[in-house]
């Protein structure tokens, strides 16, 4: 017998962990291998991540029917996440002085919740 997941947020979570390290072991290699800035670095990562966050999002996590301008919600809910990100890890490194690897899993918190809380009630609200 198939055993399901029935609490969202665990399901939220259990994807978060799963793009987190998509986009922090993306992040890591870019910054500490080819030595790309933090930023770029962590455009980089975000990128590869959500190129699977939506579909995991949607059928996974809240599991939603495609609804027209739901990739257009989630950009944007994403854009919204990772603007908040950047600034948390610009405030970490520059004015706290925290070396970019620990100032990214910061950054990465704050993402985590706006982006939760955004996809939950605008990107796939029923």
């Amino acid at each position: 017998m198939k055993r399901v997941i029935e609490n969202e947020l665990v399901r939220f979570i259990l994807v978060g962990a799963f793009n987190t390290l998509i986009g922090y072991g993306v992040f890591y290699i870019l910054f500490t291998y080819f030595q790309l800035t933090p930023y770029i670095s962590n455009a980089f990562g975000y990128i590869a991540a959500l190129i699977v966050a939506f579909g995991l999002s949607k059928q996974f996590v809240f599991r939603s029917t495609y609804q027209k301008g739901m990739v257009t919600k989630f950009i944007v809910a994403f854009l919204i996440s990772f603007a908040l990100n950047q600034f948390v890890l610009l405030l970490m490194i520059e004015y706290s002085q925290l070396a970019p690897e620990i100032a990214q899993i910061l950054a990465m918190a704050s993402y985590t919740l706006i982006f939760y809380l955004l996809n939950k009630y605008f990107v796939f609200s029923r």
